[in-house]
C-alpha cells in the first residue's frame, strides 16, 4: 500500500474514533498508525501537503486526551519519533504544530506516576524533538515540564534519570527565558548539587548531561567559575575528548562535542583550552576520524574542529593538523584521490567536500567551511607550502562541485553546496597566485 492511500485510511480512522470513541475505533485508529510507521515516510512532513498535515493534527488531539489509552497514545508517539528523523520533519513539527506542549501535556497528566512506560516513551521522544532547536519559553506546559524534570533529576529516579538530564540539557542549551526559569525555582541549590552528584556517576551519557545543564546555568555563577576553574577544566577536556574519539554511542559524543562548543565561547575556557597540554594529540585523534567513518561521525567532528577554529591559537593548531606536508607521492590523476592516501587528514576531509549532492548534505557543508577556515590561515603565512601538496586534487573536485550538471536555480541545497564550494576556491586561488611558481599558476585555467 502506498503512502498516500495509508494517509487516507488513518485520517479516517482518526475521524470514526473522535465521533465513536471506544475499544474498536481505537483498536482500528492504532492498527492504521502501525501502518503507516512500517512505511518509508522520511520528509512528508515537510513536503507541505494537506493531508499529512490533517493527520497529524489529528494524532496529536488523540495523544493529548488523557482519555485516550495509554497503548494508543504510545502508537502515537512511536511514529512521531519516526518521522522525527531528518532535521526538516523535526522543523516543520515544531513551527506547524503544538507538539512539544502537547507531549508536556501528556507528561503533567502522569506526573504522579514518572514510572509509567508512557513517561519514559515521552520523554524521549521529546529529547529528539528538542535536541539543537530553541523552544519558546512561552510555549504551553514548559513551566510544568520544567518543574517535572527538576524534580524527578533529584529524585534519582533510575528508569527515566538520564532522558530527563538530556531533555533538560536541550531546554537549558542557549535560551536565557528557561534558564532564568530554572534559576528562580526556590529548589535551585538542591538541584545544583543533584546535578554535582551525577559528575561521578558511571555512565558518561549521564555525566555529558549534567555538565550540559551546568555549563548552561552557572557558567558565569559562582558555581560554574568553581566546576569550569583551571584545575578541573582539563578533566572535562580530557572526557569531551575520550568520549569523541573512542566513542560512547552517537548520542554521547553528540553532546559532548556541543559542550565544548559551548565552553569555547568563554574567552578563559578558551584559553585554558589553548595551554592544555595534551591538545596536539587530542586534535590529531579527532582529526583521525574523518577518515572511514559514518557521516553522523563526521558531522560532529567537524562542528567540533570549525567551532575551534573560532580561536586564532586553535586555528592554527588545527590547520598544522590537517594540512600536513604531502609525500611526492601523491596522484592528481587518481580516479578516488582521497583513497591514495586516506589516512591523510587532508585528503579526508577532501572526500567529505566532495561528496555527492545526494549525499550527507550537512557534512559537506561544514568540511567546506573548515577548508575556508584553515586557508584563510595560511595565505600569505609560513604555513602555505604545507598546502601545495595536495592543491592539484583539490581544485579539479571542486570544480567540479561548481559546475555539477544537476544544478537548478530553485535548489536551495545546491546553492548552499556550490557558494561554500566558491568560497573554498576563491581562497585557494588566492594561495596559488601568491605561493606557487609561475609556471604553476599558468595551469590554473584548466581548473577553472
Amino acid at each position: 500500500m502506498d503512502v498516500t492511500t495509508c494517509l487516507k485510511s488513518l485520517l479516517l480512522a482518526i475521524r470514526q474514533h473522535r465521533e465513536h470513541r471506544g475499544t474498536s475505533t481505537a483498536s482500528l485508529l492504532q492498527q492504521q498508525i502501525q501502518d503507516v510507521s512500517a512505511l518509508e515516510c522520511s520528509r512528508i512532513l515537510s513536503s507541505g501537503q494537506v493531508l499529512p498535515s490533517e493527520c497529524l493534527s489529528g494524532l496529536l488531539e488523540v495523544a493529548g486526551d488523557p482519555n485516550t489509552s495509554p497503548a494508543l497514545t504510545g502508537s502515537v508517539l512511536s511514529l512521531l519519533a519516526r518521522l522525527a528523523s531528518d532535521d526538516e520533519s523535526k522543523e516543520a513539527l515544531h513551527s506547524r504544530y503544538n507538539i512539544v506542549g502537547t507531549l508536556a501535556a501528556v507528561i503533567h497528566c502522569n506526573r504522579a506516576t514518572p514510572e509509567e512506560p508512557i513517561v519514559l516513551q515521552c520523554l524521549q521522544v521529546l529529547q529528539r524533538l528538542t535536541y539543537n532547536v530553541r523552544l519558546l519559553h512561552c510555549a504551553s506546559h514548559i513551566d510544568d515540564l520544567l518543574t517535572f524534570l527538576m524534580l524527578n533529576i533529584q529524585s534519582q529516579n533510575h528508569d527515566i534519570t538520564k532522558p530527563c538530564l538530556g531533555l533538560m540539557a536541550n531546554l537549558c542549551r542557549q535560551n536565557q527565558s528557561v534558564q532564568v526559569q530554572i534559576k528562580s525555582q526556590s529548589n535551585i541549590k538542591a538541584f545544583y548539587r543533584a546535578l554535582l552528584n551525577f559528575l561521578g556517576h558511571n555512565c558518561l551519557t549521564v555525566v555529558v548531561f549534567a555538565l550540559s545543564i551546568l555549563s548552561s546555568l552557572t557558567l558565569s555563577e559562582e558555581v560554574g567559575q568553581k566546576l569550569f576553574n583551571p584545575k578541573n577544566i582539563h578533566q572535562t577536556f580530557q572526557l569531551i575528548f575520550n568520549i569523541t574519539v573512542n566513542g560512547d554511542g552517537t548520542l554521547t559524543r553528540n553532546y559532548a562535542v556541543d559542550l565544548l562548543v559551548d565552553l569555547l565561547k568563554n574567552a578563559k575556557i578558551a584559553d585554558y583550552l589553548t595551554n592544555y597540554k595534551h591538545l596536539p594529540v587530542c586534535l590529531s585523534e579527532v582529526v583521525g576520524l574523518l577518515h572511514g567513518k559514518d557521516p553522523d561521525t563526521a558531522v560532529k567532528v567537524l562542528e567540533l574542529l570549525v567551532s575551534l577554529c573560532s580561536v586564532p591559537p586553535l586555528r592554527r593548531l588545527i590547520c598544522q593538523t590537517v594540512l600536513k606536508p604531502a609525500a611526492p607521492r601523491l596522484q592528481p590523476t587518481a580516479r578516488n584521490p582521497a583513497q591514495v592516501r586516506g589516512a591523510e587528514p587532508g585528503l579526508a576531509l577532501l572526500q567529505w567536500a566532495t561528496c555527492p549532492v545526494q549525499g550527507p548534505e550537512r557534512c559537506c557543508l561544514l568540511a567546506l567551511e573548515l577548508f575556508t577556515e584553515l586557508f584563510e590561515e595560511v595565505i600569505g603565512s609560513s604555513q602555505s607550502g604545507s598546502a601545495r601538496s595536495f592543491l592539484e586534487l583539490l581544485l579539479p573536485a571542486l570544480q567540479s562541485l561548481l559546475y555539477t550538471p544537476d544544478f537548478s536555480e530553485g535548489d536551495a541545497l545546491l546553492q548552499r553546496h556550490c557558494a561554500r564550494a566558491g568560497r573554498a576556491l576563491d581562497l585557494l586561488l588566492d594561495i596559488l597566485y601568491s605561493t606557487c611558481s609561475t609556471a604553476v599558476c599558468q595551469r590554473l585555467p584548466c581548473f577553472i
